[in-house]
């Protein structure tokens, strides 16, 4: 049975929010940069991005652990800029393993309905209940130096759910256990946050982590936020090529001219629902949405396979189209059974749909807004 909880579930509103550290070289580093977003009450939201984004300060100031250097931070309409970590009543799963070391396991779950002062059995509930949820409810007397990376960290888990807090803040809770595990608990946090109503807030550089999990997900690039959506918003409509590119795979070619709906590689032409209004332009297609074929016209896109991997469920061929650029598309391999299969050195056309189309404005380097950094 899951923990009913009373408390409030805080909306959270961060405006124009700047954490800003000397750098190296004497000057300033943005670590995060005029940050404006609303974060949904009672919703699953994901921060992501690549290392060093600014997620994870981000975090730490709606908890209350870093200063910013201005802005303010709301939960609901109440300013909180100023109140200390205690009074923001939040529970947080750290990265690295936050527990008492000198506490056994029940303990360390015990110990923040303890100091809320609730009665014992309700205490007794609270810990046989969330250890129950994260898999050590045969190991209450346990010390945590006893326990493997992945159980200390399930264990930190297990204490932020039990503070019975109604906005959760998660670090990165996953990164340390393995893939079953990690597998099992993502549908376990995200059932845990349903049922409860909390406001859960989740640091990941992790994608799939990030899709199967929230409602939404903030997209963070160098301390500013690219992008805000549900996962099939984010992956189906990315605003920018770094969003394409960070979420899910993508292909992504130059294009040398176009009209309104067609664009134009060397002689082939492409179709595109529609040309937005830019001198130049960069086309995006995810590879599961480029089918292969052995016929077509001249005047289609086409390559020669150089390579081809297996997958699991699905193979991957990279198909050089020319002047270096190499176009991946997956099949999977009940559609490989049925349909015609090919191998590598094989001359193939890559047929996709208008609306399958990304078009994003071409940056001064592609290479460098590729870089996952």
């Amino acid at each position: 049975m899951l923990i009913k909880l009373n408390n409030l579930m805080p909306k959270i509103t961060v405006k124009n929010l700047v954490k800003k550290f000397k750098g190296a070289n004497g000057g300033e580093v943005f670590a995060l940069d005029h940050v404006d977003l609303e974060i949904r009450n009672e919703k699953y939201t994901t921060l992501l991005g690549p290392s060093g984004c600014g997620k994870t300060t981000l975090l730490r100031m709606i908890a209350g652990l870093d200063v910013p250097t201005s802005g303010k931070l709301y939960f609901d309409d109440k300013n909180v800029s100023e109140l200390s970590t205690q009074d923001r009543n939040i529970g947080f799963v750290f990265q690295h393993f936050a527990v008492f070391p000198h506490m056994d396991v029940w303990h360390n779950v015990a110990y923040g309905p303890m100091v809320k002062g609730l009665p014992e059995a309700e205490i007794k509930k609270i810990v046989a209940e969330n250890l129950e949820r994260v898999g050590l409810a045969h190991r209450p007397e346990a010390m945590p130096n006893e326990l493997s990376g992945g159980m200390r960290q399930r264990l930190g888990l297990a204490r932020a759910l039990a503070s019975s807090s109604g906005l959760l803040l998660l670090d990165e809770p996953l990164s340390a256990l393995d893939a079953k595990i990690g597998t099992f608990l993502r549908h376990e946090l995200e059932k845990i946050a349903k049922v409860n109503k909390i406001t859960a807030i989740h640091v990941t550089h992790n994608q799939e982590e990030a899709m199967t999990m929230s409602d939404d997900i903030i997209l963070m690039k160098k301390g500013k936020i690219v992008q805000m959506g549900s996962p099939a918003e984010l992956y189906n409509h990315p605003n920018s090529i770094f969003a394409a590119n960070f979420i899910g795979k993508c292909n992504f070619l130059k294009v040398e001219k176009f009209s309104n709906t067609e664009v134009v590689f060397g002689e082939k032409y492409i179709e595109v629902a529609k040309t937005p209004k830019n001198k130049k332009l960069v086309l995006g297609v995810r590879p599961e949405k480029i089918h292969l074929r052995t016929n077509g016209t001249s005047n289609m896109l086409s390559g020669k396979i150089e390579d081809i991997d297996f997958l699991g469920t699905m193979y991957e061929y990279k198909i050089n189209i020319g002047n270096g650029v190499i176009f991946r598309s997956y099949k999977r391999i009940k559609e490989e059974r049925i349909k015609e299969s090919f191998k590598v050195g094989d001359q193939v056309f890559l047929l996709f749909y208008p609306e399958d189309v990304f078009l994003f404005p071409e940056p001064k380097d592609l290479e460098l807004e590729l870089r996952l950094e």
